[in-house]
């Protein structure tokens, strides 16, 4: 309890480091109000040093949490490339199938109401599962000139061609062992690389959100 007695004017500090309250050497004392005082605030002091860093620590975690989301829906994105482009391809040949079956069984007038019960139900509902398919086409359409976009803003060749074989479904240890590198060192050059490509698909909503 020296930090308490050598401030308090009741000590006189020194060779004696006697306190004139108990009128006894510091050393002697068993117990003191100012010591329990300085106990208290010490132990308030800490627990609001804690509670500090917490909001700190929550206030980091929740700054980088959006982009930690862009970059695993980035990646997540350059995986799905070559299935994203077979999905398109799918869709539209199901739109043009669907849209021309529609003309054959119903006629021209296929998508105007009709009355309950007649074949406007089963228009009305083959509608709707092409506006569906309409939505989720142009939402892999946006996706796939994201990505391409993207890979124009990649300045490195070695990072190029990482991203390049990704989009092209190579697996990782196969463009490891075309470039030459270790599996560390690629892992080392894809993260790099994804995260500008997260950076050029989704940097303006990420200042957004911060």
């Amino acid at each position: 309890m020296e930090a308490v007695c050598e401030v308090c004017p009741a000590t006189c500090w020194g060779k004696k480091s006697h306190c004139q309250v108990h009128d006894k050497h510091v050393g002697k004392i068993d117990s003191c109000p100012e010591w329990d005082k300085y106990m208290r605030d010490q132990e308030t002091k800490g627990q609001q040093k804690t509670v500090s860093t917490r909001k700190e620590g929550f206030a980091r975690t929740s700054e980088q949490a959006p982009i930690v989301d862009f970059l695993q829906k980035a990646e997540e994105e350059i995986r799905d490339y070559n299935y994203m482009q077979i999905e398109i391809v799918r869709i539209q040949r199901f739109l043009r199938e669907a849209g021309e079956g529609m003309v054959a069984q119903y006629g021209l007038d296929a998508g105007m109401p009709k009355g309950k019960g007649s074949n406007g139900d089963k228009t009305h509902a083959e509608v709707v599962r092409r506006e569906r398919k309409w939505k989720r086409l142009q939402n892999l359409q946006d996706k796939i000139e994201r990505i391409n976009k993207a890979v124009e803003t990649i300045p490195g060749e070695q990072e190029r061609l990482v991203v390049e074989a990704l989009l092209d479904g190579d697996k990782n240890n196969l463009i490891a062992k075309e470039i030459g590198v270790s599996r560390q060192r690629y892992y080392e050059i894809k993260r790099s690389a994804v995260m500008k490509m997260a950076w050029a698909m989704y940097g303006d909503q990420v200042q957004q959100t911060g």
